[in-house]
């Protein structure tokens, strides 16, 4: 019984050994009888600095685990990698060999001649810049093709005066006045491009002029409009005044919002005056700029409400600019159902409630309906420390005089507003206010103008 145990167990360790016999067998790598560049022809035209990985085909497609090597014929000329990535190193020709390391018989050569490219255009993406003096810039030309073997640019300024600039094209404004920036391609192609720069005078929170700056419902570039906090950004930045529009709730209460809905703001698309002062400061903001930044400060993702605007202008030093979202009417009906319709009582109560939060501090009304603005006159009487504009986007010189009358200024769309009826209202006695004016040139020519006022989204200083 022993002796027949153990030759079962011999006939099974036989066995064992025949079959892993069989499989060493069957997972044997078949040789290779053919092989070629899959990518490449046997002739390549290559450009100094650029590398390309050569691939090969192997037939059998068994036998692609072959091990292959490559090598150049001349390295100062072109180098290849254990994995077939060519590098053009210096003019000239060299031959690439892939050959299959257990079969030197099967291999494949490619003639690569490497030459140098140069530049073929020279380009910058804009064109004018536009820099306050002392301020620094940076602008770089885009090189073609991207496979140029030297793609280094020389820059020059036409007027070091105005501006100059170093060898990495980053520009000094020195001087007002305009200067020309051209960069050359440095690999003797001639290639270049130029663009003009315009360098202004330096933008303060208060100009020596007199212009003085309005921030745009707050400042609404930095924080969401007509919060808290981008009235108290505003503030910070040193602006004269702060604007915001105000529209009345059904319940009486003034809340700070541009729109005739809360939609865009809030998601909810409901009127103020259909909505009571509770139920908008239950609803939260989440929309405007940095809301994400802000999303959780009550200051940014709250309605304001008129008495807080005050309170921040106060604090702030800031004048109160109040556009009013309303249409003064006799008996509070407007045509426009979209518009809400106010009587004398809710005007001489939005007066009331600022002249009492201000103190007699200066502050300004100002609406898009001229008979709202001709009423406000007639409630504010002659305050000297309310002023009135009228919001338009139609500069109509023949109202100048109208105007002066009811001491009114003009609150304009500057994009809408020719240079000879600016000019008219400027040389008047009637102020001028531009809005909303965010180009930092048009901000300085409208200074040199002497343009009373300019609205803003943004901070120019």
């Amino acid at each position: 019984m022993k002796k027949l145990k153990f030759l079962l167990r011999t006939a099974s360790l036989c066995m064992a050994f025949i079959l892993m016999g069989t499989n060493t067998v069957s997972a044997k790598t078949p040789k290779v009888k053919k092989i070629k560049f899959s990518n490449v022809s046997s002739k390549k035209t290559m450009y100094r600095g650029t590398s390309k990985k050569f691939t090969v085909k192997i037939t059998p497609s068994k036998a692609k685990s072959r091990k292959l090597q490559w090598y150049s014929s001349n390295k100062k000329v072109a180098t290849v990698s254990s994995k077939g990535t060519v590098t053009a190193k210096k003019n000239g020709t060299a031959y690439i060999t892939a050959r299959v390391k257990s079969q030197k018989s099967k291999k494949v050569r490619c003639k690569v001649t490497v030459k140098t490219k140069k530049v073929s255009k020279v380009s910058f993406s804009s064109s004018k810049a536009v820099l306050q003096q002392g301020k620094y810039y940076t602008r770089k030309p885009t090189v073609s093709p991207s496979y140029a073997y030297n793609k280094k640019v020389t820059y020059k300024s036409s007027n070091t005066k105005v501006a100059t600039v170093n060898s990495s094209g980053k520009i000094y404004a020195k001087g007002q006045g305009t200067a020309t920036i051209t960069a050359t391609a440095a690999d003797g192609s001639k290639k270049k491009s130029s663009y003009p720069v315009r360098v202004i005078g330096k933008i303060t929170s208060n100009p020596s002029s007199g212009t003085k700056f309005v921030a745009h419902r707050g400042l609404s570039s930095e924080a969401p409009e007509n919060t808290v906090k981008a009235f108290e950004l505003a503030g910070e930045a040193g602006f004269w005044g702060a604007e915001t529009d105000i529209r009345m709730t059904s319940d009486g209460e003034f809340v700070a919002m541009h729109d005739t809905t809360l939609k865009r703001m809030c998601g909810v698309d409901k009127r103020p005056e259909d909505m009571t002062s509770e139920d908008i400061k239950s609803r939260k903001i989440i929309s405007g700029n940095n809301i994400s930044k802000y999303k959780n400060d009550p200051k940014a993702n709250q309605v304001a409400f008129l008495e807080d605007y005050l309170k921040v202008c106060k604090e702030k030093d800031m004048v109160p600019v109040i556009e009013i979202k309303m249409e003064y009417t006799t008996n509070g009906k407007v045509a426009d159902s979209r518009m809400q319709g106010v009587v004398e009582d809710d005007l001489q109560k939005l007066s009331d409630t600022v002249e009492t939060k201000m103190d007699g501090g200066q502050y300004m009304f100002i609406a898009y309906d001229f008979d709202t603005m001709v009423e406000m006159r007639k409630i504010v009487k002659d305050m000297p420390n309310v002023k009135l504009q009228h919001v338009t986007n139609d500069a109509n010189p023949g109202m100048i005089n109208y105007y002066y009358k009811r001491g009114i200024a003009l609150d304009c769309n500057y994009t809408k507003i020719s240079d000879s009826t600016l000019n008219q209202f400027l040389n008047s006695k009637v102020l001028v206010n531009l809005w909303t004016v965010d180009n930092e040139e048009k901000v300085w020519d409208f200074i040199n103008k002497k343009v009373d006022y300019i609205t803003t989204n943004k901070k120019f200083w």
